[in-house]
């Protein structure tokens, strides 16, 4: 929509216009983006010249808020972007792209934008720029927060006063608003065509409408540049029913979202015709949205009908923790959740069962539901026949820095660690053979957008368990969990490799042919602490200038991307154990419970596992879940989109019938 500014003559045009002036409140997962448009040529003719715009954006909340972050926190998130920039290409404007990560209670954000190259629409006399003012909300879902924002052609004038607080209305400048409703309830963009839905799906602590946003900007950016014969007409959605309950558990969280989409179906083919769906889950949105299949498939199984219901395209989960987090937490995080610090989805996470919760869509029929586990129930029968006829089934995970979300539950156990561990000692050892100037070049990182060769998803299985893309050798960092290590406890050793898969026994030799020593076939990577990764979310460094504007001086890299299928699976370790080991060690119940779940997901359908190397705070940066502080994780969302979005797939979902 348009905001309305009040049409007043300006008394003293020598001290600049006051151009717009507005005030919101945003709650939890609460944004306003405005879109910023100057027509030059016509701010000329009525005699304004003007080569550069100050805009002023204040919290407005009281500064006795600013250090309650429990409840909070209390600010706001702010970016402003040119319309030539865009963060997978180079950007050269000397200005900054201009955002503050954490405008507190009181506090103002003052910016200056040019009338330039960088902010010219192509072609044309218009100049663009766009604004985001996201509520950092977390918790709570009653509080509001307001914000005033004022644009100006100088500085003085955006200062706020009885005399000047009225903007001129001005042929050639158009502001534009939208909220978070009109966001993400944007139309396809073929109406008359069948529609491709996309259902997004929060972690813990997180919102679709803010956390989820930059993941929406990208699959709709990349989408709607596709070619009209081959267009998946996407529309993206997510259930906001589930903002500040993170702790109510996985079987109510999903219920919640099953509940939506069956009733935004309804809404959808009333104008529409919805044919495909896909799934999107980052951190606990993974097991939300597998519960939310689940339920579809018991309660509603004519929604996924083979014959005339909707298809299955994608499955996709960021650092989702499949098979639950006790067997990765200290005891100092595992026991409080045992005891309620997160409710019930701190104990589903921490595989206990709690009795006297609802089962309902849990199981077929009228019979009691099975004394299980919700984080073993997802995969089984009737949601299983769903599961296995994704088109994609894919799954994102952190190599190193996560600690809330830890690498063997978010790649649901078994990994081919082996082959990972040679590319690096092959690195190392190209590397070395290297002149040292050409050592140097190697050490500037210079990764591609992906940083890998990825197989295409719907590949045939013709290449040898263990074969992994080739790596660059800028990124041996993200491997350096593969260096000898002299002190590696024994128990961390065997817990690894009990999650390697079946090697070829083309790969299980080294490249001379001989099988590799005990102390080369594998090394452990190390254990992200949880208590440093809860604490990056507030520490975590913030991306200079020159990583936002130059995506080759990025480093963040996909570091592994492979199809997984089930006959690569192990045996089963934990299954017909002897008694006297059950006894000794007192894991062996835990550790059999996640065989069994990760054994679940994967006996009867190959997963594509896409492991990542970003920066720290890899769990909120996996999704981008601030364009400019958390872009570090946009190696892995780039992946994501042109992987599952991009042509190539587009094409291929174009010929399903």
């Amino acid at each position: 929509m348009v905001i309305p500014t009040k049409s007043t003559q300006s008394t003293d045009d020598t001290k600049g216009i006051l151009l717009f002036n507005d005030s919101q409140k945003l709650g939890i997962g609460d944004l306003s983006r405005y879109k910023i448009t100057l027509d030059k040529k016509q701010l000329d003719g009525q005699g304004i010249y003007a080569t550069e715009l100050f805009i002023r954006i204040k919290n407005e909340e009281s500064p006795l808020l600013r250090p309650v972050y429990i409840t909070g926190p209390y600010a706001f998130y702010v970016d402003i972007r040119p319309h030539n920039y865009h963060e997978d290409e180079r950007f050269d404007g000397e200005e900054e792209i201009a955002f503050c990560e954490d405008l507190k209670p009181d506090e103002r954000f003052k910016k200056r934008i040019f009338l330039n190259e960088y902010s010219r629409v192509e072609g044309t006399d218009t100049y663009s720029w766009t604004i985001d003012i996201i509520s950092q909300l977390a918790v709570l879902t009653h509080p509001k927060l307001e914000y005033s924002i004022r644009i100006a052609t100088t500085r003085k004038k955006t200062k706020k006063g009885p005399k000047n607080s009225q903007p001129m209305k001005i042929r050639g400048v158009d502001i534009k608003l939208w909220d978070t409703t009109s966001l993400w309830d944007l139309p396809p963009k073929f109406p008359e065509r069948p529609v491709h839905l996309v259902m997004m799906t929060h972690g813990i602590f997180s919102n679709i409408g803010c956390d989820m946003l930059y993941m929406k900007d990208k699959i709709e950016e990349i989408t709607n540049s596709i070619d009209d014969s081959i267009n998946p007409n996407v529309v993206v959605r997510g259930c906001i029913q589930n903002m500040g309950k993170s702790s109510y558990g996985v079987h109510y969280l999903g219920k919640k979202v099953a509940l939506y989409i069956i009733e935004l179906l309804e809404n959808l083919n009333k104008k529409y015709k919805v044919d495909k769906i896909s799934f999107i889950g980052h951190s606990l949105g993974g097991p939300t949205q597998s519960m939310a299949v689940h339920y579809l498939s018991v309660k509603r199984p004519d929604i996924f009908d083979p014959q005339s219901g909707i298809k299955p395209i994608n499955f996709i989960t960021l650092a989702s923790p499949f098979i639950g987090v006790i067997g990765d937490f200290p005891l100092y995080v595992s026991m409080p959740l045992d005891f309620g610090a997160l409710g019930l989805t701190g104990r589903d996470l921490n595989l206990k069962y709690t009795p006297l919760t609802s089962k309902d869509g849990l199981t077929i029929g009228d019979g009691p539901p099975p004394r299980k586990l919700i984080m073993e129930i997802l995969p089984e029968p009737p949601a299983l026949a769903v599961f296995e006829r994704f088109i994609h089934r894919t799954l994102y995970a952190n190599i190193v820095h996560d600690g809330i979300v830890p690498l063997r539950t978010a790649a649901l156990l078994y990994l081919d660690w082996n082959s990972l561990a040679k590319v690096k000692k092959i690195q190392k050892k190209s590397v070395a053979a290297l002149p040292t100037d050409s050592q140097s070049e190697f050490s500037s990182p210079t990764p591609t957008p992906t940083g890998t060769m990825s197989p295409s998803p719907n590949a045939q299985h013709d290449t040898a368990t263990g074969e992994i893309p080739s790596e660059d050798l800028d990124k041996q960092a993200a491997l350096k969990w593969a260096l000898p290590q002299a002190f590696v406890h024994s128990n961390k050793v065997r817990k690894f490799k009990r999650g390697q898969v079946i090697e070829s026994e083309e790969e299980s030799t080294s490249g001379n042919g001989s099988s590799p020593s005990p102390a080369e076939q594998f090394k452990p990577p190390p254990e992200a602490s949880t208590m440093l990764s809860a604490l990056s979310v507030l520490t975590a460094p913030v991306p200079s200038q020159r990583y936002i504007k130059n995506p080759a001086l990025r480093s963040d890299a996909v570091v592994h991307d492979k199809m997984y299928y089930p006959e690569e699976l192990p045996p089963p370790h934990y299954e017909d154990r002897p008694l006297i080991k059950k006894v000794i060690y007192p894991n062996e119940s835990i550790n059999r419970i996640q065989e069994r779940i990760a054994r679940k997901w994967q006996l009867t359908m190959p997963w594509r596992k896409v492991l990542v190397k970003i920066k720290p705070d890899s769990h909120n940066n996996i999704v981008v879940r601030r364009r400019f502080v958390n872009l570090y994780g946009n190696v892995a969302i780039l992946h994501m989109v042109q992987e599952h979005f991009g042509p190539e797939a587009c094409e291929k979902y174009s010929q399903i019938q």
